[in-house]
């Protein structure tokens, strides 16, 4: 399988997938006009045995990815033999394996116990392929020890994620966890703080807090910004000042400003 996050498509290539490399599969997706067979059935349930997400989307999204993801490689991708015939199929695959939360906080143990204080990025509703890349690139540069992202709700893998990324998707430790408000419980019992990014009357100017200490920072999406549990959930709020006519940044540009004042202090 080559590098990179990609699509993989077709009955026998997914189920092939799954049988190898589960802990790369970060979703399935199923067209809603697919007649169930053996072959359908071995994958839900392989899907199902490795808690991978399955879902039913109308077969013009899957070729609509198809489209993009051929578009972008010049070549058709692995495939049961025919171009662009998805069978209704489609696996989302990260280029190397997706953590859980007990290896994140065992990679952050090691460097607490080497005298540094771990840091994490939480993702919440980070949806567009093109935002998700730039942030894990942003999050490589950072030297951030991993993000953690749910599994619904989230960009996953593919062609627009790597395009982006530039190489960070094969280096950076991605977790994904079933359900936010947990991993941010499991990261408070191990003794990290939470920061929100949020434009709120309770937030403090990024540069004024205090970042020296186990951290983990959580963005949300564009529109609708961090959901009302994950705010309440957080310890302290930051914020970054607008002083032109804009009234925020990219989730990106934002990612990178709080990542590097997070790391500097």
């Amino acid at each position: 399988m080559g590098s990179g996050a990609r699509y993989v498509y077709g009955k026998n290539s997914v189920k092939a997938l799954l049988d190898v490399h589960p802990d790369r599969v970060f979703k399935v997706f199923l067209s809603d006009s697919l007649k169930p067979d053996k072959r359908v059935q071995s994958i839900q349930e392989s899907a199902r045995s490795h808690r991978i997400p399955v879902q039913t989307v109308p077969r013009q999204k899957l070729d609509q990815m198809i489209r993009s993801y051929e578009d972008q490689l010049g070549s058709p991708p692995e495939t049961d033999g025919e171009q662009a015939n998805h069978q209704g199929v489609i696996a989302s695959v990260a280029p190397k394996a997706l953590l859980d939360m007990q290896a994140i906080l065992k990679i952050c143990k090691a460097k607490t116990e080497a005298g540094d204080f771990p840091r994490l990025l939480l993702l919440d509703g980070i949806t567009d392929p093109r935002n998700f890349g730039a942030i894990l690139r942003v999050a490589d540069a950072a030297g951030i020890d991993g993000v953690i992202v749910p599994k619904h709700h989230s960009a996953g893998f593919g062609p627009g994620v790597s395009k982006t990324a530039s190489g960070a998707e094969e280096t950076v430790n991605v977790a994904v966890v079933s359900n936010l408000n947990q991993a941010i419980q499991q990261l408070k019992d191990a003794g990290f703080w939470i920061a929100g990014a949020a434009h709120d009357p309770k937030a403090v100017d990024y540069y004024k807090q205090d970042y020296k200490m186990p951290m983990a920072l959580i963005m949300g999406s564009e529109d609708k910004g961090l959901a009302s549990l994950v705010r309440k959930n957080c310890d302290f709020l930051v914020q970054i000042p607008m002083r032109g006519t804009v009234d925020s940044l990219n989730v990106a540009a934002a990612t990178a400003v709080l990542l590097f004042e997070m790391v500097k202090r």
